[in-house]
């Protein structure tokens, strides 16, 4: 039998505790703009939560980073959405806030949330209030992982420092810490979903669902985690009901937001996942790690019915092995069973430390008054002790910057007054941030396991390292800057304050291309070339159609960028008509075709004298349009997202007719039996 719920007040002692420690650790990043920490990948949420907020509705195409993407696998969109809505709401109010401050609001609101969640979940599922309360204030102040793993103690420089924080504000995992944010709710509502008929907890557990997984990747892989610890500590009979449902819930969900969690995402993310931030391709070690993890996974499960332990401690307990079991091997014999899985940390900090926590109750549970007490009053001396030196940590680790101190700010706005609107490869880590202060666009930039050109790395990696080059360094780089449209490239030497430079040879442009700025250890050159454009003629028997093996390897191109500096072609033009279409100007000849130096992407349509044009791609990813006769044209380019958008929408707007006929089928089902009239319905 379960135990009472603890009466309201007393929850909300609990809550409003548990809200005052996380302000009090989180209070400076409300007042943040700009971050000390130009490692954070902070500057790419930044970035796409200020262009949402400036374009409104135009969402279909990203055309910043590697050469454009579809506007969905820039990045998974809940968290920047949140800073977007905050951002146009402040303006409507009269007190206009930048994105960057908006993000750091947003970001410290749902960190200060995050406990409160895991409170909930807790005491939802126990029913126990000073141990879920517990279980929250540890969380808040506690890294299991950074005590289990030495690498992350030293990182954090400390292992009691919180691991979590850090995250946050020095790495920029908002959206991380987002979807670890909303997991214990959906949690909560899964299960009242599962065991209450109502169907409001079945479209509340769908629409948290989805903001776990529009969240971050890793909400992706933890919420069914999660779910089916649940499953397998909560059953009931019949036994495959609850699954059932619960498999509902998700279709139905994913239906809903297919459009953002659209297969050009997943197709980008799996070509690209496993060679991201590491080399995680599977191998035979991955294999046996993978098979000893399920072995333990239902060892755990059965040893915990056979012991049987609450139906609560056999779900933190599961739970909490799962991210355990993923991050241990990479930590200690460099074995991954999941892409990037030292990022798990986090997911362990969760989950690990309710399962302590909660498994320590149970033991004192056998235990005496007295002893229960004492264990007690030491385990909240220490928490105290923690907090204290959680909140001087936070006050410590929280900084911010004036942007004009930031080698992206200087960069961004020196060509926006010199050089507007045309590509730059911008290198390092001022590509994260580059794209928080104009809409310039960059061959790089964004998220590696989103990109959806797959040679763009391999440039990347050529222009940074010169591996292999010799003396040809610079003129490979300067090949590969022109096949791809960047007629810009930054470089930091030493002396710069960017804090990751990748590039190997930062001198080897001096005297080889035009310098046109320098300033505290950054330089930007110039890429000259015949136009400035993004749209060429060029003859169709020069179009790349070998996909080169290596970034040296660039005689499959030659050709292409050799017709690009030809002046027997004419020049074309290409204009921006928002964000996802443009126009472009061209006289062509028999034979000749328009290259288009935009990645392709099944979507790209082009219209001109109100026929349709082919559109495909080369072997490099860039486009190709085949103008339809001779002489002077133009060109209506624009992106549509294709048949795969039109399919994903319809799915959307039936998984929202579906959960509406169901609402609306319960509402008058409760009006049948219950209302004397049919106003009262």
């Amino acid at each position: 039998m379960n135990p009472p719920r603890p009466g309201k007040p007393r929850v909300a002692l609990c809550a409003l505790s548990l809200l005052a420690v996380n302000i009090a650790i989180a209070v400076k990043l409300f007042g943040v703009e700009y971050s000390a920490y130009n490692i954070s990948i902070e500057g790419t949420f930044i970035a796409i939560a200020r262009i949402m907020a400036k374009y409104p509705g135009q969402w279909s195409w990203w055309p910043f980073w590697n050469g454009g993407l579809p506007f969905e696998v820039a990045y998974l969109p809940f968290s920047h959405w949140i800073v977007a809505a905050f951002t146009l709401l402040t303006g409507l109010l009269g007190f206009t806030l930048s994105a960057a401050r908006s993000y750091h609001i947003v970001s410290a609101a749902i960190y200060v949330a995050s406990a409160l969640s895991v409170f909930w979940m807790a005491l939802e599922l126990s029913r126990r209030l000073i141990v879920s309360w517990m279980a929250a204030l540890a969380y808040s102040c506690i890294s299991v992982s950074a005590l289990m793993v030495p690498i992350l103690a030293l990182d954090g420089l400390g292992a009691l420092n919180l691991r979590r924080l850090q995250a946050l504000v020095f790495y920029g995992e908002s959206p991380h810490t987002t979807a670890l944010a909303l997991l214990p709710a959906a949690i909560v509502c899964f299960s009242r979903a599962l065991t209450i008929p109502a169907v409001k907890w079945k479209i509340l557990a769908g629409v948290l669902a989805a903001g776990v997984v529009l969240s971050n990747a890793f909400g992706i892989v933890v919420l069914p985690v999660a779910l089916l610890c649940w499953l397998m500590a909560f059953p009931a009979r019949p036994w495959w009901k609850r699954p059932v449902t619960a498999g509902a819930i998700a279709t139905v969900s994913y239906g809903w937001i297919s459009p953002w969690l659209s297969p050009a995402m997943i197709r980008a993310i799996r070509a690209n996942s496993f060679t991201t931030s590491g080399d995680f391709r599977y191998r035979a070690a991955s294999w046996v790690a993978l098979a000893a993890i399920g072995a333990g996974f239902l060892l755990l499960w059965l040893a915990l019915r056979r012991g049987k332990a609450s139906s609560h401690l056999q779900f933190f307990a599961l739970f909490g092995y799962v991210p355990t079991a993923i991050m241990m091997p990479w930590s200690l014999w460099n074995i991954a069973v999941l892409p990037q899985p030292h990022r798990y940390q986090l997911e362990m900090d969760l989950a690990l430390l309710l399962a302590i926590v909660f498994a320590g109750a149970a033991v004192l549970d056998r235990l005496s008054l007295s002893v229960r007490t004492a264990v007690v009053a030491v385990a909240g001396a220490g928490l105290t002790l923690q907090m204290v030196h959680t909140v001087v940590y936070a006050r410590d680790l929280i900084r911010s910057v004036e942007p004009g101190q930031l080698s992206e700010y200087r960069i961004a706005k020196w060509l926006d007054q010199n050089r507007p609107g045309q590509r730059a490869f911008i290198s390092g880590s001022d590509s994260f941030l580059y794209n928080a202060f104009t809409d310039s666009p960059q061959l790089t930039g964004g998220h590696d396991q989103h990109t959806v050109n797959t040679f763009i790395p391999i440039v990347s990696f050529t222009i940074y390292t010169g591996m292999n080059a010799g003396d040809r360094d610079a003129e490979y780089s300067i090949f590969w800057l022109k096949a791809f449209g960047a007629h810009l490239i930054s470089v930091p030497s030493p002396e710069s304050t960017t804090y990751f430079n990748p590039v190997a040879h930062p001198h080897k442009f001096d005297g080889v291309l035009p310098l046109l700025w320098r300033d505290r250890g950054d330089s930007l050159y110039e890429v000259p070339t015949r136009s400035a454009s993004l749209a060429h003629v060029i003859p169709s028997s020069t179009v790349v159609t070998r996909t080169p093996i290596h970034g040296l390897d660039i005689a499959p191109v030659e050709p292409y960028v050799a017709a690009l500096e030809d002046p027997r072609y004419p020049v074309a033009t290409f204009q921006w008509k928002g964000m996802s279409e443009a126009d472009i100007r061209a006289t062509v000849d028999r034979g000749q075709v328009i290259a288009v130096q935009v990645t392709y992407e099944r979507g790209w349509e082009a219209w001109a004298n109100g026929k349709r044009l082919t559109v495909r791609g080369d072997a490099i990813g860039q486009m190709v349009i085949e103008p339809e006769r001779t002489g002077p044209c133009q060109i209506w380019l624009r992106y549509t997202g294709g048949t795969e958008r039109v399919v994903t929408r319809a799915m959307s707007l039936a998984a929202m007719l579906l959960a509406a006929a169901f609402a609306w089928r319960e509402r008058r089902s409760a009006c049948g039996a219950g209302c004397e009239s049919a106003a009262d319905c």
